[in-house]
């Protein structure tokens, strides 16, 4: 098994826009081929800035190793801020808002967040070289890409705490197995609140194409169990740890690389659950414009989404990227079946409305498992 340190080290020779990762002026190494003079101008004016700040709600390991390969090839450090979804947009949306400009270059899992920052014009157009390579109905053409690969909800357990007969049960059917009577007071779930796809993910269950075979009875049924409320980062540390033996609704990206490294966690996938990408742009007016816009070639690189993709064990967004992750080999993982997978309530009208501060379905999600957070 590969050790995801060796990922940002890889980096270091492949990239589109070829510099040391000293100096700018020094001549390409062999075997590369020079940069343009508008891309090297860039590069010398990126390292003139000598950081970025980068605003994303992917989990801080994973953004530490996978920008760790953009310094080690420019010399730029870069400087994270990771928050929850809700708390990351609500922070850049008042800072920019106030004309107090903090972030270079902006990532969040949630499509309308990202929409919402482009239509405020606090987005810089920018496209890439290497934009075309990534699906483009997951992209902002000109202004966001998907860079950072998709996500999947899985219902995630702690192998450890459980029987063979338990694991069973939910392999069968996880949602059904986290409202199982069984599982009382050994339950943890990411709420709604924390993104709009984990709202989706619920959405589907309780009131969308779901609804017939699971509905609010079945929610009901999680929520009899007592479950423990955390966003996702805390959710898959406190499984791992042993607080509860079951996560509902984490994502792939955060369970499946602590599943790498040997932590006591594995996962599947609900046949109805929910899927997205995150969104990943340059922000307009940055403090360091050029490191922004060097951080987006850079990231759309192959090179740059293959340690992605080994980081995080997602899969990958660039077409020009095989899919070689370690995670499909172990024996409990079953992929997704993506025809089945909700991509479209970012467009999904009655989710939208019912999701919305003017909509019931959060706070009605509220009152069946009693929380008030």
């Amino acid at each position: 098994m590969r050790n995801i340190s060796k990922v940002a080290a890889a980096l270091m020779g492949a990239t589109l826009l070829i510099a040391t990762a000293g100096c700018a002026s020094d001549p390409a190494p062999s075997g590369q081929t020079p940069a343009s003079d508008d891309a090297q101008a860039l590069i010398e004016a990126a390292q003139a800035e000598g950081e970025l700040t980068f605003y994303g709600d992917a989990n801080e390991t994973s953004l530490q190793a996978w920008t760790q390969g953009f310094t080690e090839q420019y010399g730029i450090a870069v400087n994270i801020l990771r928050l929850p979804g809700s708390e990351l947009f609500q922070r850049f949306s008042q800072e920019m808002s106030a004309s107090q400009h903090q972030a270079d270059v902006f990532s969040i899992a949630d499509r309308v967040s990202m929409e919402t920052a482009v239509d405020s014009g606090w987005i810089a157009e920018y496209t890439p070289e290497n934009a075309d390579l990534y699906p483009a109905e997951q992209a902002g053409a000109g202004y966001f890409y998907p860079v950072q690969n998709g996500y999947f909800q899985t219902v995630a357990y702690n192998p450890t705490l459980l029987s063979e007969d338990e694991i069973a049960k939910i392999e069968k059917d996880p949602i059904k197995a986290a409202g199982d009577p069984a599982f009382k007071g050994r339950v943890g779930v990411n709420m709604p609140q924390s993104s709009q796809q984990a709202a989706a993910f619920y959405y589907r269950f309780a009131e969308g194409d779901a609804a017939d075979e699971y509905g609010w009875d079945a929610l009901q049924a999680i929520a009899d169990n007592d479950p423990l409320f955390y966003s996702s980062a805390t959710l898959v540390q406190n499984l791992i740890a042993g607080e509860y033996a079951v996560a509902v609704a984490l994502t792939d990206s955060l369970a499946a690389p602590q599943a790498l490294q040997g932590a006591p966690i594995e996962f599947v996938y609900p046949k109805d659950t929910t899927g997205g990408y995150f969104a990943v742009g340059a922000v307009e007016d940055a403090p360091h414009p050029n490191a922004a816009r060097l951080f987006m070639e850079w990231a759309t690189t192959p090179e740059a989404n293959a340690a992605y993709t080994e980081i995080t064990q997602t899969v990958p967004a660039n077409s020009e990227v095989p899919d070689e992750r370690e995670i499909v080999d172990f024996e409990w993982y079953q992929a997704p079946d993506v025809a089945n997978v909700w991509f479209d309530f970012i467009g999904d009208e009655e989710f939208l409305k019912a999701s919305s501060a003017d909509g019931d379905f959060l706070s009605h999600w509220n009152d069946v498992f009693g929380y008030s957070g």
